[in-house]
């Protein structure tokens, strides 16, 4: 909700209250954009972005059902709102109905078939609902839009990995480091895979390099700890 206008210190109407409230959206203080955007509508009741704008500062103060009213009440003033149907998508899946926030990112798409965010996140909620394959469809259609969208590529890899098919996601891992060579996860995910494909030592170099990013990477110190214990076996029987 990023806004380019100077500070306003006393909104007069409701295009500035959101405007004001998207500040303090983006300062991290979401009860005080809330206060502005509950001030929008009472001023503009039919003023379809106070609705959504509310309803993602809702969301991240965990009033789920409250957002869902909220951009509702949005796609109701305007049935074309594209952010709307995502964020209520969104809130949907977090509430743990990937298959009702499907619905909305369909509605997405509809309405932006080039929207590369909306097929990612359609893509994850299918995951949730063990679709991989049509996961995969969903993050091959993201990257076709973004091909630099690092997060499509190590979610692709991650349904590959999940179908059990490590020698496919490894790519996607490697495309990931190649855009962001900074990615832990990515070098996590991708030691997962060598470890089922029996590199242990690859496995246990990508733990590493996890690690040494992210010290604090529990679960990549416990699998390196796993491989080089499997390794060390593996070494005394030859």
């Amino acid at each position: 909700m990023k806004n380019t206008k100077n500070p306003i210190e006393n909104p007069t109407s409701a295009e500035a209250y959101v405007d004001r409230g998207n500040e303090f959206y983006d300062q991290g203080d979401y009860a005080a954009a809330l206060s502005d955007y509950d001030e929008a509508i009472r001023i503009n009741p039919k003023y379809a972005r106070a609705y959504s704008n509310r309803g993602t500062a809702k969301l991240r103060l965990e009033k789920h059902f409250e957002a869902i009213s909220d951009f509702d009440e949005a796609i109701r003033l305007d049935p074309e709102y594209t952010i709307a149907y995502y964020n209520r998508g969104r809130t949907k899946n977090e509430l743990g109905h990937p298959e009702d926030a499907i619905t909305d990112y369909d509605e997405v798409i509809r309405l932006d078939s080039n929207d590369a965010v909306a097929y990612h996140t359609r893509g994850l909620a299918k995951s949730e609902l063990g679709k991989h394959f049509e996961a995969i469809s969903d993050f091959d259609e993201a990257i076709r839009i973004n091909p630099e969208y690092t997060i499509a590529y190590n979610s692709r890899g991650n349904a590959k990995l999940r179908l059990e098919h490590p020698e496919a996601a490894i790519p996607d891992y490697d495309e990931v480091i190649r855009i962001n060579p900074e990615y832990a996860a990515v070098y996590y995910n991708r030691g997962l895979a060598k470890s089922k494909m029996g590199d242990l030592e690859g496995a246990i170099s990508d733990y590493d390099e996890a690690i040494r990013l992210d010290p604090e990477y529990t679960r990549a110190r416990t699998n390196r700890e796993n491989a080089e214990k499997e390794l060390r076996e593996r070494q005394k029987e030859t």
